[in-house]
């Protein structure tokens, strides 16, 4: 019943033969015109100094794009940074980015420091539209109760309530220390997104010993919240599959870490209605490719009821048991994948990918079944 449509492809370095330009960590938003916003990384290799974020749009549900260029002018900031921001749409038409950026003070390092297994430091930052994302305010600096950045890799969700909420995991210092341990922090905005509260720890595994990498947060029923992570155990160097964590009070609280059994890294969940949700999935390993399922979460339990593989089943083997984490970025060959429910009943999906040693930003449309 998850049926496939086709393909497109939102970026591709027009000119690689001119000039190096990858896209990656795609995030897309469909407007009330019904046109869709699309925003992504471009840089000039996978863990450039130079890569920003930009815009593009579509006005025919995803078939074609028009670049429309960076969200901001990373200049301005006063110190060399590179970014990345997810859009989400609220109810007021209100666009918001959330994000997070390293700072390259030194353009010849990577982002992960190969000697401690640590990160760049950062800042988490936060950008407004109320244009359609024609234009964007200059990126606000989200103040965070921890020594460590948090990952906002996701785009955050306007609750039933008005309140706004995104979820990330916690880089390690440059040193390689994490003092406020392996947890998932929740970001909460009452006031639309000016000040955000990351008190509330939405994962935190049984031993303390799992990473909740790429963290994707959905709302079912008003006040009902399902977060799905990618689960990485840090002390034994191994990926676990997905696991997923709910909420049944607007995420004050949370349940312990719920194991799908999907042998997924970077993953996404929509609402489908019901105790309905669809999942997709970038799938490393034995059977790599990307992964789309129709789940029953009924009473809190994963109940897989369909599955496809929409891309990328030709790959090999992906990401290696017990690489390390700084080398196990340097590897990914895709990722980032997420679904969008759209106005004439489909579904697209998308994701970024490595093609003849071009980064992508590709699309698939889909029917999924209401």
């Amino acid at each position: 019943m998850i049926e496939y449509i086709e393909g497109h492809v939102i970026y591709e370095n027009p000119k690689p033969h001119v000039r190096s330009r990858h896209g990656c960590f795609p995030g897309l938003v469909q407007l009330t015109s019904g046109e869709i916003v699309a925003m992504f990384v471009i840089q000039e290799a996978f863990e450039a100094a130079n890569a920003t974020t930009w815009v593009s749009r579509s006005a025919d549900l995803g078939k074609t794009w028009t670049l429309q260029g960076p969200v901001y002018d990373k200049s301005t900031v006063g110190y060399p940074v590179s970014d990345s921001m997810k859009p989400a749409l609220l109810r007021d038409g209100t666009l918001v980015a959330v994000g997070y950026r390293f700072r390259r003070d030194d353009p010849e390092q990577s982002i992960a420091i190969p000697e401690t297994g640590g990160f760049q430091p950062g800042e988490d930052i936060v950008s407004f539209s109320t244009d359609d994302g024609h234009t964007w305010t200059e990126p606000r600096i989200i103040p965070r109760s921890y020594p460590e950045l948090v990952e906002i890799s996701s785009r955050c969700v306007e609750l039933h309530s008005g309140e706004l909420v995104t979820v990330g995991a916690l880089f390690k210092l440059p040193d390689g220390g994490n003092p406020s341990g392996r947890i998932g922090v929740l970001l909460r905005s009452g006031d639309k997104g000016q000040t955000w509260d990351d008190h509330t720890h939405y994962f935190r595994s049984p031993g303390g010993n799992i990473v909740p990498f790429e963290g994707r947060i959905c709302e079912m029923q008003p006040g009902r919240l399902v977060a799905m992570v990618w689960a990485y155990d840090d002390s034994a160097g191994r990926h676990l599959p997905n696991q997923v964590a709910t909420s049944h009070d607007g995420g004050h609280t949370w349940s312990q870490p719920i194991d799908t059994g999907h042998r997924g890294q970077a993953s996404s969940l929509i609402w489908l209605g019901g105790d309905r949700l669809a999942t997709i999935h970038a799938q490393r390993g034995e059977d790599p490719g990307l992964y789309v399922r129709v789940v029953d979460f009924a009473g809190d339990r994963w109940r897989p009821l369909e599955e496809q593989v929409i891309w990328g089943a030709h790959l090999g083997r992906q990401t290696r048991t017990g690489q390390a984490t700084a080398d196990m970025f340097t590897s990914l060959r895709f990722g980032q994948p997420s679904l969008l429910n759209l106005s004439n009943g489909e579904t697209l999906a998308t994701h970024w990918s490595i093609e003849d040693g071009q980064g992508k930003i590709r699309t698939h449309r889909l029917r999924l079944p209401l």
